[in-house]
């Protein structure tokens, strides 16, 4: 994919770098000189330039991207106005960093795809996990339903998915099975760990110990998974 970042503190940088490592096509934009140059040799794009400057994302061809990001959260105003000129120059799909609600509140408001507020998303991620310790992890779809994961409790061991009915029990689904198995080596020991991952998993696919479930549930049902055993 080809992604513009705007914008190299500290969460546009690490996104950045995260999203070359996955070897995206990635065009990065800042006023500041230093922070830029760090993805010299990294990506073949690096722009010293005001991003509130249209025609800096008019010749790189902003509106043939897969998708921008406007990482800019401690200047409301430019992040504002960056915005505003990406959705008139034809921009696919803007995502954009937002510092607090209110901010959140007008980049939705004019129309931005998508808003994420990185510090609060990732403290509401650990209040669940800190509320929910038998989780391995969650993941929001929506107001009402949740990605779920939790290790495979006990009395679920040997059973059949079929058989242990969740769906009609709490209007939850097993999606997916993450479970490791063992590598052996031509002397029969064990030498490394493969984890592999089930998806959809068949209904008649047996529960196995050290399984970890991913589960689709309504948010409502999550109190009572967290008590499974």
């Amino acid at each position: 994919m080809q992604i513009t970042v705007i914008g190299l503190g500290r969460f546009g940088s690490a996104l950045a770098d995260e999203l070359i490592e996955r070897g995206h096509e990635v065009v990065v934009i800042d006023k500041d000189e230093k922070l830029v140059q760090k993805f010299v040799g990294k990506t073949d794009t690096a722009i010293v330039a005001d991003a509130t400057d249209d025609t800096v994302l008019r010749s790189i061809g902003i509106q043939d991207m897969d998708a921008v990001v406007v990482a800019i959260g401690d200047d409301v105003e430019a992040s504002v106005l960056v915005c505003i000129s990406l959705m008139d120059l034809g921009a696919k799909r803007i995502i954009a960093k937002a510092e607090d609600e209110r901010h959140a509140r007008i980049l939705n408001r004019i129309g931005v795809s998508r808003v994420v507020q990185p510090e609060r998303d990732s403290a509401y991620h650990l209040a669940d996990l800190l509320s929910y310790p038998t989780l391995a992890d969650r993941f929001n779809i929506s107001e009402e339903h949740a990605i779920v994961e939790i290790k495979a409790p006990k009395s679920f061991i040997g059973k059949r998915i079929r058989d242990l009915d969740l769906r009609k029990r709490y209007n939850v689904l097993i999606i997916g099975i993450r479970r490791k198995n063992p590598v052996f080596n031509s002397k029969g020991e064990i030498e490394d760990v493969k984890e592999t991952f089930l998806a959809p998993p068949d209904p008649d696919e047996e529960i196995e110990d050290g399984d970890v479930l991913v589960l689709l549930s309504p948010k409502s049902a999550i109190d009572e998974i967290a008590r499974w055993q």
